[in-house]
């Protein structure tokens, strides 16, 4: 059996390979070639990877693992098609993407003056970050409103309309209108009843107030950027990014505009990779019957110790126990350096330079 493994999976090359021969490689370099050619069975890859017939046809890969939560790389309804074993990490990085976000609306608050107590703060998609990022906020004492017509139609199916009593639903365009804070965790779709290709643009947009921060760490095709440029200009908005249109090809123009900016890490802390890691393990050991070394992931999640729900009394203190774990302004710091680079393909390489090199930066909450 052989397995290929994308080298930036922390642990899981030195995990499998007591079980089968494995061969690591770089996501954006893979080719169906060198599948073929090294009888490639077991695939596992990070967002870097476009995973669809172009890739696979004619390989004997028969499973695919993506160690990360989003999986718009993936082309599901082709591996469905050719019976080849799907597995993704849904969940595994959602802490680290809210203690980026927690983190940028605490930076925000105590950079303004802004008191965060009774603030409204809205969540557009409710799923495994959105909602630890409301369960944030209302630690911290906002007010929390949620929009996510899939969710919502789900439990209206079920008779079931359980949200948790802190939080209250609104409609897009009034949940942008009426939020100092906006931030969106939803998937990228182009099909289905609720595409979320485009979501936020010039026609919905336009509902923001004035000095509102917005926060995007879903998925670049979520949001229009040149219409999130108008729009900060003519409502002076605060922007925190971290997924872009095109990546590695990025808009520097929006990077100059962002009060905090990252190249696609928001949800890699170790914590977060490592959870993704265990998750290819147990799908590999499912699919397979075979038993991997899960001792080195286990060690490292073992460091792992969150603050207690007490210390959300002190914003002030999370803001600093953040920022130490995650270091998020240096990152911004780094990433801006990008803007002075004139070539596509030196800023391209840069963008991806700092994904691979990315520090180990511990989870907080």
């Amino acid at each position: 059996m052989t397995i290929f493994v994308d080298e930036q999976i922390p642990l899981l090359a030195n995990s499998l390979k007591g079980v089968a021969s494995v061969t690591t490689f770089l996501g954006r370099e893979l080719t169906r070639n060198r599948l073929i050619q090294n009888n490639c069975d077991i695939l596992f890859v990070r967002s870097t990877t476009k995973v669809n017939e172009n890739l696979l046809d004619g390989t004997r890969v028969k499973f695919v693992g993506t160690a990360t939560s989003g999986i718009d790389h993936i082309d599901v309804n082709y591996l469905q098609s050719k019976n080849i074993y799907f597995a993704d990490a849904k969940g595994s990085n959602a802490n680290s993407v809210a203690e980026y976000v927690i983190f940028s609306i605490l930076h925000w608050a105590l950079k303004n003056r802004i008191v965060l107590k009774e603030l409204p703060v809205g969540i557009i998609g409710f799923g495994n970050i959105g909602s630890l990022v409301a369960k944030y906020c209302h630690y911290l004492g906002m007010r929390v409103f949620i929009n996510d017509p899939p969710l919502m139609e789900n439990l209206c199916y079920k008779d079931n309309n359980s949200l948790p009593n802190y939080v209250d639903y609104l409609q897009i365009n009034e949940l942008l209108n009426y939020c100092k804070i906006i931030t969106n965790h939803v998937p990228l779709t182009k099909l289905g009843k609720y595409p979320t290709w485009n979501l936020l643009n010039r026609e919905n947009l336009i509902f923001l107030q004035d000095n509102t921060l917005f926060i995007h760490t879903s998925r670049g095709g979520v949001v229009v950027e040149k219409d999130l440029l108008e729009a900060k200009k003519s409502k002076n908005l605060t922007l925190v990014i971290d997924v872009w249109e095109n990546e590695p090809n990025i808009n520097t123009e929006l990077v100059a505009e962002c009060e905090i900016c990252t190249p696609h890490v928001a949800g890699y802390s170790v914590e977060g990779k490592l959870r993704g890691t265990m998750k290819m393990l147990v799908e590999f050991e499912k699919f397979t019957n075979l038993k991997p070394n899960y001792a080195d992931v286990m060690a490292e999640l073992n460091y792992y110790k969150p603050i207690e729900i007490k210390s959300f009394s002190s914003p002030q203190n999370i803001y600093t126990q953040l920022s130490n774990n995650r270091k998020i302004l240096e990152d911004t710091q780094e990433f801006k350096k990008i803007i002075n680079l004139m070539e596509i393909e030196d800023r391209k390489k840069y963008f991806d330079y700092l994904r691979k090199h990315y520090p180990k930066r511990r989870e907080t909450l």
